[in-house]
């Protein structure tokens, strides 16, 4: 499927026949089954997606094989029910001719929506209106213009990609229209236009902002959108830093202080475990939620159990 590209999963489905098809309806059917009724359809990567406030799986056919991609968190916790398939850091390999493992994927999408339900993506259409010239002049310049970037929908938002690498986005906010590059680190910004949005935080991403669409050089976009994709072609990216070692603290480490066994019980579990756990309470914004997390999670670490222990066979 080289060079093609599809709108929709019905669409992807298609250009497929026999057995291919078949395994592609099959799995689409066990994914919608087990997701929630929010879920949406949609391509993203060229690939089928389920989204359920964020991506929760992809899935693509291939010659000999058919691939899932349900996240790199979702493969290292079901890595004992995986042995046998071949998987890399964010994909699962299923042999045409293999059962699919019905199961096991109905669990993977569970474990991702329960990542997923709390969580919100950014509502850049919150000030849309106001902008809505300046989103027409720039669907208007990507659609008729014969740039290769390639629509997906991630983040509450459309984004605009290059063999499969984010390249530029929009959005209204307050007080402008923002164009995000995601390799605008990368870019020579002749013009002197380029932004750092939120400065020791975003490393790659660059905008640029304007607060009237009689500001927007068409040309001058159009110039700025085809180096980022060169920069793509370069193999230009910055590689994501590994996570420094979480630390013990608030309600965590003070109910540990206070009960010895528990401290014990959770010193003994894997770093990806107590990491999961830790996250589990912090993320909770209010006090109450996460004195009830604690109360849940504590039988669970008593019994040597991970978090999401329960999704796995």
């Amino acid at each position: 499927m080289a060079g093609v590209t599809f709108s929709t999963i019905d669409e992807y489905i298609a250009n497929f026949a026999g057995e291919q098809q078949s395994i592609l309806e099959h799995v689409r059917q066990i994914i919608k089954n087990a997701a929630p009724k929010e879920a949406k359809e949609t391509i993203n990567y060229g690939m089928p997606t389920f989204r359920y406030n964020g991506n929760l799986i992809h899935f693509a056919m291939f010659k000999q094989h058919l691939g899932l991609y349900p996240g790199t968190a979702a493969i290292s916790h079901f890595a004992d029910d995986l042995k046998g398939l071949k998987t890399s850091k964010g994909a699962i390999q299923i042999p045409l001719g293999k059962e699919l493992p019905k199961s096991l994927i109905e669990k993977m999408v569970q474990y991702n929506v329960d990542q997923l339900k709390d969580k919100e993506g950014p509502k850049w259409d919150t000030h849309r209106t106001r902008w809505t010239e300046c989103e027409e002049l720039m669907t208007r310049l990507i659609e008729q213009t014969k740039t290769p970037l390639v629509k997906t929908f991630k983040w509450g938002t459309d984004v605009y990609t290059f063999q499969g690498k984010n390249v530029i986005a929009w959005g209204g906010f307050k007080d402008f229209f923002s164009l995000w590059f995601y390799n605008g680190v990368f870019l020579t910004d002749r013009k002197k236009v380029l932004v750092t949005a939120s400065e020791g935080k975003t490393k790659s991403l660059r905008q640029w902002r304007f607060t009237d669409v009689k500001d927007m050089d068409e040309k001058m976009i159009l110039d700025y959108i085809e180096e980022s994709v060169q920069t793509i072609r370069d193999g230009k990216e910055i590689k994501p830093e590994k996570s420094p070692v979480r630390e013990l603290t608030g309600l965590l480490k003070e109910e540990m202080e206070k009960d010895s066994a528990f401290k014990d019980a959770f010193e003994k579990l894997t770093p990806g475990k107590k990491k999961e756990y830790m996250e589990h309470i912090d993320e909770a914004k209010q006090e109450k939620t996460k004195i009830s997390r604690l109360e849940k999670i504590k039988p669970l670490v008593l019994a040597g159990k991970g978090l999401h222990d329960k999704y796995k066979s």
